[in-house]
């Protein structure tokens, strides 16, 4: 079973190792701002961001992989051309960036409940 990876720039280093991030991030990132917050009242709204955070990931790794399958099928029909592949990579393409626009969103929205120095101890690891 393919593991895929949404390469957002969403949260910074530390934390996320770079600029990866899975649901299991998304987890992880939950634990620390409960740590963090004192407010359960943030803790819950920037939990509910996470929440939608962690389904935009899940949503664009089936994207990924239904591409992959179609490019597969793809490949192995001899009746295939090229132009069919580049339509399948440029719709996944298309799809990345709309993704990629909505965590942003999602990380704005995230940083409405977190302070900068909570934001620091929470996604910088040192």
């Amino acid at each position: 079973m393919p593991t895929t990876m949404l390469s957002v720039f969403l949260l910074g280093a530390g934390l996320l190792g770079g600029y990866l991030i899975t649901p299991n991030h998304a987890d992880l990132i939950s634990e620390r701002v409960e740590q963090v917050l004192e407010d359960s009242t943030r803790v819950a709204k920037a939990n509910q961001v996470l929440d939608e955070l962690s389904g935009e990931v899940d949503d664009f790794n089936e994207v990924f992989i239904d591409s992959g399958d179609s490019l597969r099928d793809l490949y192995l029909d001899h009746a295939a051309g090229s132009q069919q592949m580049q339509r399948t990579l440029e719709a996944l393409n298309l799809e990345w960036y709309a993704s990629q626009n909505r965590s942003v969103k999602l990380r704005e929205r995230l940083k409405e409940f977190i302070s900068a120095d909570e934001w620091a101890s929470i996604f910088v690891v040192e």
